[in-house]
């Protein structure tokens, strides 16, 4: 979709909701130069916004619908953010059926989808659109994985991905193999470098005690010297309140400008398969191991 096609669109769905739910857009009694409502989220979300317009529509009495308007509707990093003024007990269970509905709908066309990171960035997505957003990431840029696109590969049985792709519902074969196109260089690291992540393994053990089976750092930068990926290889499932502990103990130990992944060792298997198809790939194909270090650990901060 164009960025005419799509403007067209989002404005007319605006308008539409505008129209049928005027009450919800505007605060009775407030001054006419109000801020307006902030509504921004993808094409694939107008169907959650349509919905939850009209669940509210039906559950709020009209003797409180006086004071309430939506303040903010947008997407943030594959998640519904939504804030609104006025009685909450009527909405708020609305507002959490919405963001859960929103979690599994892909942004661009409103099918299933699955929230997925691709280079830092986080968005729902179906296969389909995983693999554009995949596309439109290549290292190399937009003619490259234009070629790639339209060149038979062996994996794909000769086939171009273009023709596999309109045979059916994308493969997970068709999925690796644009992950790994998609991969950023394999960072190098210098010896300052080096020793300052190994440092990150006591911490993590603290946290995710022997679960933990190794360490990897990609996306790494190193004329910023700082920042990065940090892939913990884990036994088992990767737990989010694990994740959570782990980044938190990270920041307190100084190592806040690490992007900590999660991931089972049991997902390298199959990497389109896993929950985090991006780490897993960089697990795989674009990262560098860290070897385990015990610095004293009497000065780490619990």
């Amino acid at each position: 979709m164009d960025s005419t096609t799509a403007e067209r669109r989002y404005r007319a769905f605006l308008a539409a909701a505008q129209l049928r739910y005027p009450w919800q857009f505007r605060c009775p009694g407030g001054p006419e130069d109000a801020e307006g409502v902030q509504v921004d989220v993808p094409p694939g979300w107008y169907g959650v916004l349509e919905r939850l317009f009209e669940q509210v529509e039906a559950g709020m009495p009209m003797a409180e619908r006086h004071g309430f308007r939506w303040r903010r509707l947008c997407a943030r990093q594959g998640m519904l953010e939504v804030a609104f003024d006025g009685l909450r007990d009527p909405v708020s269970p609305r507002v959490v059926e919405a963001r859960d509905r929103a979690a599994v709908t892909c942004e661009a066309c409103g099918y299933p989808g699955a929230r997925r990171e691709v280079a830092g960035r986080f968005a729902v997505s179906c296969n389909h659109h995983f693999i554009e957003r995949l596309l439109h990431g290549h290292p190399q840029g937009e003619s490259a994985a234009r070629h790639w696109w339209d060149t038979p590969q062996p994996g794909l049985g000769n086939r171009t991905p273009a023709a596999y792709m309109a045979a059916g519902p994308p493969s997970e074969v068709l999925i690796e193999q644009a992950l790994r196109l998609a991969m950023p260089p394999v960072p190098t690291l210098e010896p300052a470098h080096r020793q300052r992540l190994q440092a990150v393994w006591p911490v993590l053990d603290e946290a995710l005690g022997e679960g933990l089976r190794s360490l990897r750092v990609a996306e790494f930068n190193p004329r910023a010297r700082r920042g990065g990926t940090l892939i913990a290889l884990v036994a088992g499932s990767a737990d989010a309140s694990a994740q959570a502990a782990a980044v938190t103990r990270l920041a307190r130990n100084g190592f806040s400008d690490l992007r900590l992944r999660l991931v089972a060792q049991s997902d390298l298997v199959a990497p389109a398969a896993a929950d985090d198809p991006w780490a897993c790939m960089l697990a795989l194909e674009a990262s560098v191991s860290l070897s385990r270090a015990e610095p004293d650990q009497a000065f780490l901060v619990r």
